[in-house]
């Protein structure tokens, strides 16, 4: 009986000096994302602009030129400038070009994983998503009858440069359904 008392003394001295040990060792924490939730898709119109452009209902849209469109996901620190240009049909290609520069100045140096090409019955739309690139992931052009462009961008506000893509990818796959369901229902008034 007293080995066994022995025995069990000892076994926790040496319990309760590993546990001691222990509490001053630095630990690692594991890698925290955001939780992200959707917020839904419930779609409205637009007032006020010459194409027919339905956002998220959970956004908020600003107008602050006649010409643009800012919507923003205020939760996710995120806004979808978006630009509409009324051209002349003799200046359409050289402002459509002029889109295009811009969008491939952004997207140069990044690798676009996915571009998609959709169709409203008014507009020909392309949808270019660079997951790589943290404040602009999602960029897109809509040419109307060669009298209307509309493009934007998802520009992501303080996002820090060593940020992982996969911390932003559920706010980019939402922002992505977002921009094809309006990009399909794009029309004029």
């Amino acid at each position: 009986m007293t080995t066994l008392r022995i025995l069990f003394v000892a076994l926790a001295a040496a319990l309760l000096s590993a546990c001691a040990s222990r509490q001053d060792a630095p630990v690692p924490r594991p890698t925290a994302y955001p939780r992200v939730s959707d917020p839904g898709a419930v779609y409205v119109a637009v007032d006020s602009l010459p194409v027919l452009f339905e956002v998220n209902s959970t956004a908020e849209v600003e107008r602050p030129r006649a010409d643009w469109l800012d919507i923003r996901y205020p939760d996710w620190h995120v806004t979808i400038h978006v630009s509409l240009t009324a051209v002349d049909p003799a200046e359409f290609e050289r402002a459509l070009d002029n889109r295009m520069q811009r969008i491939h100045l952004n997207v140069a140096s990044l690798a676009v994983t996915e571009e998609l090409e959709l169709d409203s019955p008014e507009f020909t739309s392309v949808l270019l998503s660079s997951p790589d690139a943290r404040s602009t992931p999602l960029q897109f052009i809509a040419v109307g009858d060669s009298t209307m462009i509309v493009s934007g961008v998802a520009f992501f506000e303080n996002v820090a440069p060593e940020a992982s893509v996969d911390s932003l990818a559920p706010m980019v796959r939402y922002l992505r359904r977002d921009l094809t369901h309006a990009l399909e229902n794009l029309s004029y008034r």
